[in-house]
C-alpha cells in the first residue's frame, strides 16, 4: 500500500521548526541528521491515517481511534520498492506503541512515500533480525545499529 505524499513548503517549514527545538535524540543513528525527515514522517502518516501528532518516547502519533504509532522513517533518493526493507533498531524495541508505521523521504524533502503500518508484536514475529556492522544480504547495507528488518510488501 505505498501512498506517495508530496511534501509542501509549509510541512518543510514546521519539520524544520521542529528539529531545531528537538536536537539530537539520545541513541540517534545518524546524530540528529534525520530528525527534520522524522518529522516530516510524521506528518505524511498523520495526512494518510488521520489522527494526531502526541510526540512521545514512546509514540508519535494517535490515531483518531486511540491507536499508539510510532513513526519510522528512512530517508532515500528512489521510490520505493515493495522488497525495500522497513527497518527498527533494537535499542528501540521496548517502546510502548501498538504498532510501527512506516515512511521514506527522498533526500531533496519533496516527496515522501507512507509504506504501511504493522501492528507491533507482528512486526518482531515475522522480521529478521541483524547485528551491528553485518552486511544486509539483501543489498549490501552495513547495519549501523542492531536492528530488525521486515520488507515493505509485508505492510498492512
Amino acid at each position: 500500500m505505498i501512498q506517495e505524499v508530496q511534501i509542501t513548503p509549509e510541512m518543510l517549514l514546521i519539520a524544520e521548526r521542529k528539529a531545531v527545538i528537538q536536537g539530537e535524540l539520545n541513541n540517534s543513528i545518524m546524530r540528529g541528521g534525520g530528525t527534520r525527515s522524522g518529522y516530516l514522517g510524521e506528518m505524511i502518516v498523520v495526512s494518510v491515517l488521520g489522527g494526531k501528532p502526541d510526540n512521545t518516547f514512546d509514540y508519535d502519533v494517535v490515531l483518531d481511534d486511540g491507536t499508539k504509532v510510532d513513526v519510522k522513517t528512512k530517508r532515500t533518493s528512489a521510490p520505493p520498492r515493495p522488497y525495500y526493507s522497513c527497518s527498527v533498531a533494537k535499542f528501540n524495541t521496548k517502546q510502548e506503541c501498538d504498532e510501527y508505521a512506516f515512511v521514506r523521504i527522498k533526500y531533496d524533502c519533496t516527496v515522501g512515500w507512507y509504506l504501511g503500518r504493522i501492528p507491533k508484536a507482528s512486526f518482531y514475529d515475522l522480521a529478521t533480525h541483524h547485528k551491528k556492522g553485518e552486511h544486509d544480504p539483501d543489498n549490501g547495507f552495513i547495519f549501523r545499529a542492531d536492528c530488525c528488518n521486515l520488507p515493505i510488501s509485508s505492510l498492512a
